[in-house]
């Protein structure tokens, strides 16, 4: 081992970053059901 190895220690999730990512996440989720629902609007169109 090098001595520049430092082990990993667990990283303490403190409770304002964790609302960021939950908030991070449910935005991304929602564009990404937006795009879906878009996509899915233009092959049931493009059918017609």
């Amino acid at each position: 081992m090098s001595s520049g190895f430092q082990p990993l220690r667990p990283h303490r999730i403190t409770r304002g970053s964790r609302q960021m990512r939950e908030k991070r996440a449910a935005q991304a989720l929602i564009v990404f059901g937006a795009v879906l629902a878009c996509v899915e609007l233009y092959v049931i169109f493009g059918w017609l």
